[in-house]
């Protein structure tokens, strides 16, 4: 049975550049913070902010409301998938990749996403241009990690935490569009309340203690990324892809990095280098190659 008609042109396209744009934002503000609170305890302190904001926006807007235990079943697998595990790493890549590094490696999302579709939304399945483009974009992350990456260095180990966050973003996705459970706002709770959990566990046993004494910009950071950059596009997000198909709504890893990078010039002076500029136009370029000939849902 197939679903209500996928958003298209600029309605679809204005929803992913305020969600890529704000979702830009965290790896510059991540990547400063990170510095100081070790990645675990950051991604917890971001998930209490979220956590705070969506269920005080959740209670006040009757989200809940009809919605049974099972529905938590969602949360636990998003929360997981889209929540502890890419933020955790996510922090863990920041501290040895620069944002706009970290963001292009990231936008490999859309590959997965593709490649997964085969399997798992058989209406969504994208044309035979996905596997060369898959490669051109694996071949664009081997440039922005460069030669030290082979030596099993800092580089490399980031760069694959980060294919996992992108990984795990995928299977969120699919499991979105394939499960559609609803409720937007709801389900941005559940991965919220579940990633903050995860987060928590790994502090507690893994970082040590003073952790959480930090001055007010660190926690002012996690303000900002676990309400601004966070819960916020999250749930505009999970609303897309109620709408438009997962390989569009993939698309937010597309655009991220230009805003990853822009604010990272802007916030740390950081520039990203001729290597990773090269790097990023072989990724996006496969990632175009590999979904640009996608069938329409």
């Amino acid at each position: 049975m197939s679903g209500p008609p996928g958003l298209r042109g600029w309605p679809l396209w204005w929803r992913l550049l305020v969600i890529a744009g704000l979702w830009g934002t965290a790896f510059p503000v991540i990547r400063q913070a990170a510095r100081s609170m070790p990645p675990f305890s950051f991604s917890f302190s971001r998930g209490v902010v979220g956590c705070v904001a969506m269920l005080g926006f959740a209670f006040a807007t009757g989200a809940f409301r009809g919605l049974g235990l099972r529905f938590w079943r969602h949360g636990l697998v998003l929360g997981s998938t889209n929540g502890w595990l890419a933020n955790c790493l996510t922090a863990m890549a920041l501290l040895s990749l620069g944002a706009a590094s970290v963001a292009l490696v990231q936008s490999t999302t859309p590959l997965f996403v593709a490649l997964l579709a085969f399997g798992f939304l058989p209406a969504e399945r994208p044309g035979p241009r996905t596997l060369a483009g898959m490669m051109i974009g694996f071949l664009g992350i081997a440039v922005i990690l460069g030669p030290q990456a082979l030596s099993g260095g800092e580089a490399g180990l980031a760069g694959l935490l980060v294919l996992v966050v992108a990984f795990g973003y995928a299977v969120g996705t699919i499991y979105v569009r394939r499960v559609r459970p609803g409720s937007p706002v709801a389900l941005s709770v559940g991965q919220q309340v579940v990633g903050t959990a995860g987060a928590g566990l790994l502090s507690l046993f893994f970082d040590p203690a003073g952790s959480f004494d930090q001055p007010w910009a660190v926690y002012g950071a996690a303000l900002w990324v676990g309400l601004v950059a966070s819960a916020v596009p999250l749930t505009l997000f999970l609303m897309l892809l109620q709408r438009a198909r997962a390989t569009d709504g993939a698309m937010t890893s597309y655009l991220q990095p230009g805003f990853a990078a822009l604010f990272a010039a802007l916030l740390l002076g950081e520039w990203p280098e001729l290597r990773v500029v090269a790097g990023g136009v072989v990724i996006l370029a496969g990632v175009w190659l590999a979904t640009s000939g996608a069938r329409a849902a």
